[in-house]
């Protein structure tokens, strides 16, 4: 954590020197290594392997896995996400919120479309061969 000193001029001719505290840089962690920060708020960045949605409307995107095998997943209420869910099955995407375990797994609940990141879409499908 880095330390901010900003300097404060005052009227009187006395600075004023104020000590800030940056805000620590989230980590980021693979599927396979969230369980290790329980209680923790991390990134996880991984491929999504099973994107459900319910009829309830909640999301639930795994990964490491499909459900009931998945070493990872995370819940999109749709409350939180009024525009939907992207289509992320295949795709290697961040998500950010504090992990909790759920039924023994490690698993984050997304507090809004900002939380989740698509950053590497899916491979094109290779054309058949003749």
């Amino acid at each position: 954590m880095k330390t901010i000193l900003v300097l404060i001029g005052l009227c009187l001719g006395s600075p004023i020197f104020i000590q800030a505290e940056e805000a620590a840089a989230i980590p980021v962690v693979t599927p396979q290594e969230a369980a290790q920060h329980e209680g923790q708020v991390v990134t996880v960045k991984g491929k999504v392997d099973g994107q459900r949605t319910a009829s309830s409307g909640t999301t639930f995107l795994n990964f490491g896995g499909r459900h009931p095998n998945q070493v990872f997943s995370c819940r999109a209420f749709a409350d939180k996400f009024p525009e939907g869910v992207p289509a992320c099955e295949g795709k290697t995407v961040e998500v950010t919120g504090k992990v909790k375990m759920h039924d023994g797994k490690p698993s984050i609940d997304l507090q809004g479309p900002d939380k989740l990141k698509i950053v590497e879409e899916a491979p094109a499908a290779e054309p058949a061969s003749p």
